[in-house]
């Protein structure tokens, strides 16, 4: 049977966010009706953690997905911008794959270990206080070291991601994680049903998310066996580390400041608020990160091919996949906040007073954050094509911004103070700095670019956000 759409990386790639999305979404609110706030609290320190991580693996994810993307462009060199353009129509440079793999490995493997300590050591930080809430039975700290241990793996796993959707495996790639998520799914909520406790629970996620890093590592085998010169080998390239250096720590130093900050605000927050309004915010942080990385699909599966349209020259291609792929990510982004938004009263209706409960303005302010971060964030993606990362800069400065607005306005709007003085900072900081750049880099036409791409869905978004405050 012929099923185009099931050949194409988008629908690949929505499917396995729907589904990489229900133990996130779904799997809190079963916690919520069968176990304590402590228990839920817990468990989603535990999911910001896991997202965390997955955050800052993603940083390094993108300097070597470009990296494997110039290869199979046929480039000669990772550092793009310096030098012509290559030429059209060359074939990948195998040379130039296996020694960035080779590096890759060394780096990865390193980043493994820092992220798994890095997870215990915040988790126990903290988490503390809702651990002694628990009682005894609970195993909380065990839990922490089974998630530190996958965290770990997924670390290391990000390297065999980057290759796949480098060498534009995407749709390969996300159909067998939205299996792998699906089983993670089914397991995790048989055990809550079970009444496995949070280790139990613990166990059952992990363990399929596990089982799809090897799978990865059996794709990347296959794939790197049928190209000829493609040797694997112990060791580290000199060359490509230095090529790859500046992107490599301007995008984690980046990614850390921003995300240790904007994220790592829940897990602040979790040490003094109480159990039930720490879940509430911890679960609408852990909504938007599946809702955004769902709505920038049509975006992201882009990537690897802006990328290697840079390494061959062709700009004005790179110009209109760009501003479609950006207005179909903003219309989508949109869309769900409000979405979510509409069926929060039901939510808490079903739910019955249960633990969980997002007054909708929190969610609106958390989705009105999300939607300026991801325009600020393409259009970053963007410019990175050259090679030339600013995002250390952009995400800095909006980090320091944030945390003196959050500061003012914390005693004052409580929780809000946190969504809010996001979305203030990324405003005065981090879109300047992401756009103008973007829009020198590729003659972008101002304002009408914004305006056919995120001027109307930022419009709506606002209007939702006064209508919920009258």
């Amino acid at each position: 049977m012929n099923l185009p759409l099931l050949t194409r990386p988008a629908i690949a790639t929505w499917s396995a966010f729907i589904l990489r999305a229900l133990p996130l979404v779904a799997l809190p609110v079963l916690i919520a009706q069968r176990e304590a706030p402590a228990f839920l609290a817990f468990w989603l320190v535990l999911i910001t953690l896991q997202g965390l991580q997955l955050l800052f693996e993603s940083s390094l994810n993108m300097s070597f997905m470009r990296s494997f993307s110039y290869a199979m462009g046929g480039a000669d060199r990772l550092k793009i911008d310096v030098g012509p353009p290559m030429q059209t129509g060359l074939p990948p440079n195998h040379s130039i794959l296996a020694r960035t793999w080779n590096t890759g490995a060394i780096i990865y493997g390193g980043m493994a270990v820092v992220t798994a300590a890095a997870v215990i050591v915040t988790g126990s930080l903290s988490a503390h206080g809702i651990a002694e809430d628990l009682g005894a039975g609970a195993d909380p700290w065990l839990a922490l070291f089974v998630f530190a241990a996958g965290a770990g793996l997924r670390a290391y796993g990000g390297l065999h991601l980057a290759y796949l959707y480098g060498v534009e495996r995407i749709t390969l790639v996300r159909w067998w994680e939205a299996t792998f998520w699906a089983l993670a799914f089914t397991t995790a909520s048989a055990a809550v049903s079970a009444g496995a406790g949070l280790l139990g629970v613990a166990l059952a996620y992990q363990i399929p998310l596990a089982a799809n890093i090897f799978w990865n590592m059996w794709l990347c085998r296959k794939d790197q066996r049928a190209r000829t010169g493609f040797t694997r080998k112990i060791g580290a390239d000199r060359d490509i580390i230095a090529q790859l250096w500046p992107s490599i720590w301007r995008t984690g130093l980046g990614t850390f400041l921003y995300l240790g900050t904007t994220q790592g605000v829940g897990l602040y927050y979790a040490t003094i608020g109480q159990p039930a309004q720490v879940a509430a915010f911890l679960f609408a942080m852990s909504i938007i990160r599946p809702l955004s990385q769902f709505a920038q699909v049509p975006f992201f599966t882009k990537v690897p091919v802006l990328a290697r349209l840079q390494a061959s020259g062709e700009t004005q291609a790179q110009q209109a996949i760009a501003e479609r792929s950006m207005r179909y990510s903003y219309i989508l982004h949109a869309s769900m906040v409000l979405a979510v938004a509409a069926m929060l009263p039901l939510l808490g209706r079903m739910q019955e007073g249960a633990a969980v409960h997002v007054p909708p303005l929190l969610w609106l302010l958390v989705g009105l954050a999300g939607y300026l971060e991801r325009i600020g964030g393409m259009h970053l993606q963007l410019y990175s094509s050259t090679n030339h990362i600013l995002v250390h800069w952009a995400n800095g400065v909006t980090a320091i911004a944030f945390i003196a607005l959050a500061t003012m306005l914390f005693p004052s709007l409580g929780v809000n103070a946190f969504p809010l003085a996001q979305a203030i900072a990324l405003l005065a900081a981090f879109l300047p700095i992401s756009m103008v750049n973007s829009y020198r880099a590729y003659t972008l036409p101002i304002p009408s670019f914004e305006l056919k791409t995120s001027a109307l869905p930022l419009i709506v978004l606002l209007m939702a956000i006064v209508g919920t405050m009258e």
